[in-house]
């Protein structure tokens, strides 16, 4: 199955695709964006899954529809109840011969067990293939169920991972350090309802970050993860040394980023501020001219 980024119509959407979809100017427009580095055989695989997906879900929905509006439980209610006619008018010719005839209370119990197990029979052999039928309908739905929530897992794998690589490549985050970035950025990163990738609530970090803002967080506490110039100020540069894209500074001004980081951790953001040279709420540093 192959989606486009945008729809005239609602009704256009792939039923399995809607909840990435939103309206923007009168078109339904894709609200996730799946970067470069996702290969044309991850591609591929996703878009078959869907496609079996969409196939089975059709296939259950024509076996189904045989029922009608049969419901399950009410069925099986039904059928305990139901007996052959013909059985029915043994047991009453059965009884009629009881009547006077001298038999005793025995006798007359043991052809009533003989009547009841037969009855029981019968109701067996009609209830079984029916409920063979639904047992079969439930799993196959459960393997379908199954199978979308695979598929919607690898979908949101893919756009995190592709978020924290964008955002590795723009802290200037070294290379063999970038698997361990996917990592610990799996643990605690999601899609929020509008498609974006920030953090979750209740994993030991602010929740509502973007990955440019986790990267800034962590830059203290994992400065491997950076080129010994790009710490969080470097050993022979104490009075020079900020934060890659800390939000303070000139270069990185972002005031969206300030305020989230000073709501999360006040005493950060004024450390980032007094390292980009201005306070939290302060007006813009002049830019820092590293050749002096």
């Amino acid at each position: 199955m192959k989606l486009k980024k945008v729809y005239d119509t609602e009704a256009e959407i792939p039923e399995e695709a809607a909840a990435f979809y939103e309206e923007r100017d009168g078109k339904w427009h894709l609200t996730l964006e799946i970067e470069g580095s996702a290969s044309q055989d991850d591609v591929t695989r996703l878009n078959g899954a869907l496609t079996k997906e969409r196939n089975d879900h059709r296939a259950t929905r024509e076996k189904l529809r045989a029922f009608g509006d049969l419901d399950p439980e009410r069925t099986r209610q039904v059928m305990d109840r139901i007996g052959d006619l013909g059985e029915w008018d043994e047991v009453e010719r059965k009884l009629h011969r009881l009547d006077g005839d001298g038999s005793t209370p025995k006798e007359e119990a043991a052809i009533q067990a003989r009547i009841d197990a037969e009855v029981q029979r019968r109701e067996r052999a009609i209830k079984a293939p029916l409920e063979r039928q639904i047992t079969q309908l439930t799993e196959a739905r459960a393997e379908i169920e199954r199978e979308r929530d695979e598929a919607r897992g690898t979908l949101r794998g893919r756009t995190i991972a592709d978020a924290l690589r964008e955002a590795a490549g723009k802290a200037k985050i070294i290379p063999s350090a970038v698997e361990d970035v996917l990592l610990a950025g799996e643990r605690v990163f999601d899609l929020d309802e509008q498609g974006r990738v920030v953090t979750k609530d209740n994993v030991g970090v602010a929740p509502g970050l973007t990955p440019d803002a986790w990267l800034t967080d962590l830059q203290e506490k994992r400065p491997h993860w950076w080129p010994a110039s790009e710490g969080a100020g470097s050993r022979g540069n104490r009075g020079g040394g900020t934060l890659p894209n800390n939000p303070f500074t000139a270069e990185a001004w972002n005031v969206t980023e300030q305020g989230r980081i000073a709501a999360a951790d006040f005493a950060k953001a004024d450390r980032l501020a007094k390292a980009a040279g201005t306070t939290v709420g302060g007006p813009k540093p002049a830019p820092r001219n590293r050749a002096a």
